[in-house]
Order: structure tokens, then sequence, then C-alpha cells
């Protein structure tokens, strides 16, 4: 379940004017992630999600954490239930022994909460990207054009538009010099972090993610999530909000169209372009 129906008073601005009625709020639950391999099981993260594609959830984190490069290295994933957790919501990944691992070194033993990817961090020096993909330039032309495209999709948020309260990460696809909107894939969830996890898992697990295309968030760009884009290969973001300062020095550093504010015929660009990128 997404949505929970809930019965609140709603408050009109007229001074003692108010009715009962019905408001539809996004579900928040806990996701406890377990690493397997071989005799040995550690929990690596419990993290705050909207429940759904949990199974790209748990590829897209595994991997922008580092702990995995591939799919094929994740053998199977595990369902269980717990006393002191919702029903489904335990995940146990089997790892392939193949996989050169220090399960304990790799434990997030903080909490990871819905507002927030890098909960659970001991140093700054944990933030440091891993391994990376390589980056799939998208040659486009930043225009209302794009603008219009960029807004069909995140108009596709079916949960955001029910309960105003969750975040999206999609990604439109270049084919052949085009964008194809037709088949773009989409997520929500209460955490901007989890959104953009589910959709890296699913990119994982399709085609390796090895399609290029042109990364679209709702809402603000926080560094995590250009770590994230930038680990995955993504080489352009374009969000409804803002980004904030070491959002854009990473996405300088790492060579990525960085794009906010992209709203009606209007858009802020906040990196240097270059013959990638033509603009009008």
């Amino acid at each position: 379940m997404l949505a929970n129906k809930i019965r609140i008073n709603r408050f009109l601005v007229k001074p003692d004017s108010s009715e009962l009625s019905e408001d539809i709020i996004a579900v928040e639950e806990p996701l406890q992630i377990s690493l397997s391999q071989g005799d040995h099981s550690e929990v690596f993260s419990l993290t705050m999600r909207t429940p759904g594609d949990d199974k790209q959830l748990v590829y897209g984190l595994l991997f922008t954490e580092g702990v995995i490069t591939d799919a094929d290295q994740i053998m199977d994933l595990a369902i269980s239930n717990d006393d002191h957790l919702p029903e489904a919501n335990l995940i146990t990944a089997k790892l392939s022994e193949q996989l050169k691992l220090d399960l304990a070194a790799n434990v997030r033993r903080h909490a990871s909460y819905s507002g927030c990817g890098l909960c659970g961090k001991t140093s700054l020096a944990a933030l440091e990207l891993k391994a990376r993909k390589d980056h799939k330039p998208v040659k486009q032309l930043l225009d209302s054009e794009l603008i219009k495209t960029f807004k069909a999709l995140l108009a596709k948020q079916p949960l955001f538009s029910e309960t105003g309260g969750v975040h999206a990460a999609g990604l439109i696809y270049e084919k052949q010099g085009k964008l194809d909107l037709a088949n773009s894939p989409f997520f929500e969830d209460v955490g901007r972090h989890n959104a953009l996890d589910k959709l890296i898992g699913h990119e994982l697990i399709t085609n390796k993610l090895e399609q290029a295309g042109i990364l679209v968030l709702s809402g603000r760009i926080g560094f995590e999530l250009v770590q994230k884009a930038v680990t995955a290969g993504f080489s352009t973001i374009i969000a409804l909000g803002a980004p904030s300062n070491l959002a854009i020095q990473a996405a300088n550093q790492f060579d990525i169209v960085l794009v906010g504010f992209a709203k009606d015929e209007r858009f802020n660009l906040y990196t240097a372009h270059d013959e990638r990128l033509a603009l009008r």
C-alpha cells in the first residue's frame, strides 16, 4: 500500500470554519536491508521508504554505496518478516561469493531516514565517490521544448497527485539522437534519495546502466543526489528545485550538466557547458 486515507479537520481561511473530510497520505515504513555471503550475514542499513519497488531500491542502494558493481553480483533477495517491523520489511541480499567484500566494513550502523541519503556515514572520507560507470553523454538542446518534455514526465506522478508528499526520479532516454518520453522509467518515494536509488536499481537490472538519458528530479538537488548520478554514469540532471553549493561543485568536478528551477519556459544552468550542450 503506497497511500492511506485518514480523517482530518480541514480548516478554511475564515475563522471558526472547518469541515471533517478525508485526506490521502503517502506511506512511510522502515526497510531493513541485510547482506549475506556464504555463512556470514550482517545488517547493512535501515531506511525509511515508501513500500513498492523494494527490489530496485536494494539494487540501487547497494550499487551507489559501492557494495556491488553489477546486478549479477546479487544471487537472491530473500524477503522475511520480523515482530518489530511491518510485514515484508526485511530484505536480505545474498551476494556472490566471488565478490570480494568485507561485510563488516560495509555496514551502515545507523538508520537512514527518508529525508537524508547520507545518514550513518562516519566521516567525510566515506563520501568519496567510488567506482563509477562511464558517463553516457547526451547531445541535447536546452530549450523550452526540452522543459516541456521534462514537465510531461513529472506530470506522470500519480502518488504525488494524490498525496503531495513524495519525490520523483525519472530518466528520459535518448535513442538515436531523440528523446524517448514514452518509455521513460519513473519512480516515486517519500525520500528523494530512495526515488533515485529505485531508478538506478531499475536501470542496473534492465540494461546494466548502459542507456543514455537525462535524469529528471522533482525537488531540490543535494550533493548526495549528484553523487549517485555520477556513480551511475548520468551526465545531465534537470530538476524543479534548486541545487546546493556542494551539488554544483560536484557537478562541475565531474562534468555534469546541472539544470535547476526548470519551470514553464525558463531554467537555470548552474554548470559550465561545452560542445555537448547547445542553448537557445
